[in-house]
Formats: structure tokens, C-alpha cells, sequence
């Protein structure tokens, strides 16, 4: 095919799934989603290679646009996959452009999706936001002063190794693993004995009347709403987004923002001193990270 794109590829790495797309904006076509192979970092760069070989075959494909777990540094090098193992201290840009006339951009998943999000979304015209997003880990995307926050360690907003049990006791000790929606996807799963798929596994939740799975969904709001109040106390914003595949389930953000507002009743200093923000979904729930890495690739362009 001949001739420049307007299209991006946007590929967005999780621990569970690999999910890709051709963006324009906020346009989406050709969605696709892969299980993320459990392999070593030489393969797993070759299944990328292949896959944005066969979006080449569709679309001139000029710029990608990565979204990815763990602190992206300034040379797009991953440190800490998160999930992804394989690709801690790989500089992805560097190894996809060996392979593929291709210009690539590479950001922390959370912070592309709360770039998407700040741009065409629910934090449009936000000055101080948040977007926590909730997959195989947890991660938050800050936005101060219209900026999304880097930091100077490219680690601002690395809530999974957040203190949750003082005890320290090991890995269940942290956010990361608590606020897992997959963790919490796979336990619902195992009580109602139903596959692990989000949709399904909610439609359990809601329909039975089971102690155990709503003790379990209960404390799970509670403690993303912990989170989201803590966040307020540090850095007062004006609005949080949840995303990730679960903020499709709206009722699940309605019990995040009841259990959020009953933290005030517990002291009237709190509701003195606290400002209440909101909390709500992302608007483009889990695909904020395609279009926020898409968003990405451009506004790089542009600075460059």
C-alpha cells in the first residue's frame, strides 16, 4: 500500500492480554486481542514484530504507539514489566525499529490512559486528576497542572507497592496484588465455578445471593475506594477515573464512589477538611490506554 497513514497502531500491553488497534482520534478499527505469550524477551518481540507486520498489510502503518506496564525512562526502556517479565531493561522502541521501518512510542500504561482520557475523555478540561487503572495489577496515571506527572524516576504513580498490611508479610502485603481486578475475576470464578470472564462472572455476582462472593466484591470497592481517598489527601484533585477492562461494570464504580463517600462520615473533620471529588468510569473504559498511546505517538511527533 502506498502513501502516508493518518491511522496509528496502538498496542497495549497487559499481563493477561495483548489488545491492538488502528487509532485516529478517537476512531477504533481493527481490534484485536491476544493472550500475552509467557515467553523470553527475543520471542516476545517477535510475536510484536509479526503483529504489526499484520496490520501492514491493511494500513501503511508509520508511527506505533506501545502502552505497557512498569516505568517507561525517556529512551522508551521498560524497568519493572510488571507482569511482563520479559521486557524489564528492554528499550522496546529501539529493538521494534530494528526489525520494522516504523516510528515507535512507548508509555506506562496508566499515564497513556489518563493522556487519552485528558485529551477526548472524562479528564477533558481537568487540571488535577487521576485515572487508576485496574487490570492484572493496579496502576495510576497523575494529571497536575494539565501535565501528566513523570516524575524525575519516570515512577510517579506506582501505587503497586503501596503499603496495604503493615505486617509486610510478602507480595499480598501490596496494592498491586489486593486491587488485581483479574485476581478478583478468578476468585469470583472459582466460588461461582464458572470460567473466568469478567462479564460472566458479574452476572453471577449480581444474580446470587452468595455471602462469601459479596464479602469478597464488597471489600475489593472498599479498598479501591481507600485508595482513591488517599490519593485526595495527598493531592487534591478534582476528579478520579477508573479504567481497565472492569470499569465496564457500572455498578461496580457506583459502589467505589458509595464506599468513598462513607470514609467522611466517619469524623466530621474529614468532611471539614477533604473536598469530595468525583469518581467515575473512563469513557473509553479499557481502551483509554490504545488511545492515550496513540495520543502519545503524536504529541511526540509534534516535540520532536
Amino acid at each position: 500500500m502506498k502513501g502516508k497513514s493518518m491511522w496509528t497502531l496502538s498496542i497495549d500491553i497487559g499481563g493477561t492480554y495483548i489488545k491492538s488497534a488502528l487509532i485516529m482520534d478517537t476512531q477504533i478499527r481493527e481490534k484485536r486481542q491476544i493472550e500475552t505469550p509467557k515467553t523470553d524477551k527475543d520471542n516476545f518481540i517477535l510475536v510484536l514484530v509479526e503483529l504489526i507486520r499484520s496490520y501492514q498489510q491493511i494500513e501503511p502503518i508509520e508511527f506505533v504507539g506501545f502502552s505497557v506496564p512498569g516505568a517507561v525512562k525517556e529512551a522508551s526502556t521498560v524497568f519493572f514489566g510488571g507482569a511482563v517479565a520479559c521486557l524489564n531493561e528492554v528499550n522496546l522502541k529501539q529493538e521494534i525499529e530494528k526489525h520494522l521501518p516504523v516510528r515507535v512510542f512507548v508509555e506506562n500504561d496508566a499515564k497513556a490512559a489518563v493522556l487519552g482520557e485528558a485529551s477526548f475523555g472524562h479528564l477533558k478540561g481537568i487540571e488535577n486528576g487521576a485515572g487508576i487503572i485496574l487490570g492484572t495489577g493496579v496502576g495510576v496515571g497523575l494529571l497536575l497542572d494539565g501535565q501528566v506527572r513523570k516524575g524525575p524516576h519516570c515512577q510517579a504513580g506506582e501505587v503497586s507497592f503501596l503499603i496495604q498490611d503493615r505486617g509486610i508479610n510478602g507480595a499480598g502485603s501490596f496494592a498491586g496484588i489486593n486491587l488485581s481486578a483479574v485476581r478478583l475475576v478468578k476468585e469470583l470464578a472459582k466460588l461461582f465455578q464458572c470460567e473466568p470472564e469478567g462479564p460472566l462472572v458479574f452476572d453471577y455476582l449480581y444474580q446470587k445471593e452468595d455471602d462469601q462472593a459479596q464479602t469478597l466484591y464488597r471489600t475489593y470497592c472498599n479498598q479501591v475506594a481507600i485508595l482513591c481517598f488517599n490519593i485526595q489527601c495527598l493531592l487534591d484533585l478534582d476528579k478520579i477515573i477508573i479504567g481497565g477492562g472492569i470499569s465496564k461494570q457500572k455498578r461496580l464504580i457506583r459502589d467505589i464512589q458509595k464506599n468513598y463517600e462513607a470514609i467522611f462520615s466517619v469524623s466530621p473533620m474529614i468532611e471539614q477538611t477533604i473536598t469530595k471529588m468525583t469518581i467515575e468510569a473512563a469513557a473509553f473504559e479499557s481502551e483509554a490506554n490504545l488511545i492515550g498511546a496513540a495520543k502519545g505517538v503524536r504529541l511526540n511527533e509534534i516535540s520532536n
